[in-house]
């Protein structure tokens, strides 16, 4: 599961005078937020709603005649040729005792109309074979259109079945998110009414936009990766799901804020001393999400980066959080708002 890991272990705050930047006698920022370097779950993902949906199988005779037998319900589990229904199969029976008498008497004939016999008892077969309907895939009845007695075609279907293996959640993301989406990114799903979460895999991205709303968005599908799929998993449900657009094993990421351009365009970022003040570190970076960066060199986990935030932005937090300005406060913690997900 990727995790927030953005912990923002101290907000401190001295009267704000006219840089946001300048100095106390420790050499720190008047205005701060401090950051703790974390390596663990370091990822970003972002969240949609879709709905649970599954392929419906129709069931169609291959032969026609009347229904003698029905041996499922609306809402059995089947498997792949499982039995459904039974036709008649006696006039069925005659027409293949007969091509095959009429094949096993064909020694004196030309080896084309010997090709031909065959070819009439092979079909027989196939009929006599086809007045036993089976289950096409497994899954769950959805509809049964038939009855004992019932004369059927091969044109009307008589059942219908949920391809149990076909489910998956068919949702969308807006337009600011596609660039972040790509085939085969792993994804949790999870529908809270059941209790039920599932891993998944984004498997298809469609070439074509579509308005909800008045939003532009890209419908994208998620199947799941599991073949352990709860049997009260219905089509229709909604499902929320979390697509991990960012997943970083190993390294450490900071707040794309606490990255500074240096001499020559470098990167850099101010590191909290163990004294108690800052130094800014020279820092090579790697893959990015909307609020994160990826540090390849330059940091390890447990290090301290400062954030410094302009007066505009310094003015903000505090009105946001009721700190009156001008008083100094002791190091406190941010609370964190709802987010889109991600470190």
């Amino acid at each position: 599961m990727i995790i927030a890991i953005v912990v923002v272990v101290g907000i401190i705050f001295f009267p704000i005078q006219s840089s946001p930047t300048a100095s106390d006698s420790s050499g720190l920022p008047l205005v701060y937020l401090e950051y703790e370097v974390k390596s663990d779950g370091v990822g970003d993902s972002i969240e949609v709603v879709g709905n649970v949906t599954a392929e419906i199988e129709s069931v169609f005779p291959k032969v026609s005649g009347e229904i003698v037998e029905v041996y499922v319900e609306k809402g059995d589990e089947v498997e792949e040729g499982q039995i459904l229904a039974k036709i008649e199969d006696l006039d069925y029976q005659i027409a293949y005792l007969n091509a095959l008498n009429d094949y096993e008497s064909s020694t004196n004939v030309g080896e084309r109309m010997k090709e031909v016999k065959r070819l009439q008892l092979e079909k027989a077969k196939k009929n006599l074979e086809a007045t036993e309907i089976k289950a096409p895939v497994s899954g769950i009845v959805n509809a049964v259109n038939i009855s004992k007695g019932d004369i059927v075609g091969t044109t009307s279907a008589i059942l219908t079945i949920v391809d149990r293996s076909t489910i998956k959640v068919k949702t969308a993301v807006d337009e600011i998110d596609f660039p972040l989406i790509n085939v085969g990114m792993d994804a949790t799903i999870r529908i809270d009414p059941l209790n039920f979460e599932e891993s998944g895999k984004v498997t298809w991205i469609s070439p074509t936009t579509q308005t909800d709303m008045g939003v532009v968005v890209i419908p994208i599908e998620i199947e799941f990766t599991q073949n352990n799929l709860q049997n009260n998993l219905t089509s229709g449900m909604t499902a929320d799901v979390e697509i991990v657009t960012l997943k970083l094993e190993n390294t450490v990421a900071v707040p794309k804020d606490a990255i500074h351009e240096g001499v020559n365009g470098a990167k850099i970022v101010y590191k909290k001393t163990a004294e108690g003040g800052m130094e800014p570190v020279q820092v090579q970076t790697g893959k990015e999400s909307d609020s994160m960066v990826e540090i390849t060199v330059g940091l390890k986990s447990g290090d301290k980066v400062l954030i410094l935030p302009s007066q505009e932005q310094a003015q903000r937090i505090m009105q946001n959080y009721g700190i009156p300005f001008g008083m100094p406060v002791a190091p406190g913690t941010v609370p964190q708002g709802p987010g889109r997900g991600g470190f």
